[in-house]
C-alpha cells in the first residue's frame, strides 16, 4: 500500500529525531504532513513545492523537506491531485 510506504519513509526513526528536535512547530508540521498522507499522498507534492520556496528564502527546515521529497518519489510518476485512487477514502 502506497500510504504505508510513505509513512514508513517519513517516520524513519533514524531521521525523525532530526525533524522534531528543533521546535514544537516542526512537530506540528510533521503532524500536518501525516494528515496529508492520510487524506491523499499526492498532497505531498504541494508540501514539497511550498518548502522549496521557503528554503530559497531561508525559512524552512531542509531535513524535513528532504524526507518529504524522498517520500514523493514513491508516488506514481504521472500521479495527479484528481486521482482519487490515492486517497484514503478510496482505500477504505
Amino acid at each position: 500500500m502506497l500510504q504505508l510506504s510513505i509513512f514508513s519513509k517519513i517516520l524513519n526513526p533514524d531521521r525523525l529525531d532530526n525533524i522534531t528536535e528543533y521546535s514544537t512547530a516542526e512537530s506540528l508540521a510533521l503532524i500536518n504532513i501525516l494528515t496529508k498522507i492520510s487524506n491523499s499522498p499526492i498532497l505531498l507534492k504541494a508540501v514539497v513545492d511550498k518548502a522549496k520556496a521557503k528554503i530559497s528564502q531561508g525559512e524552512d527546515n531542509r531535513e524535513r523537506t528532504t524526507i518529504v521529497e524522498e517520500a514523493v518519489k514513491l508516488l506514481p510518476e504521472r500521479a495527479q491531485v484528481e486521482d482519487l485512487s490515492l486517497s484514503g477514502d478510496h482505500l477504505s
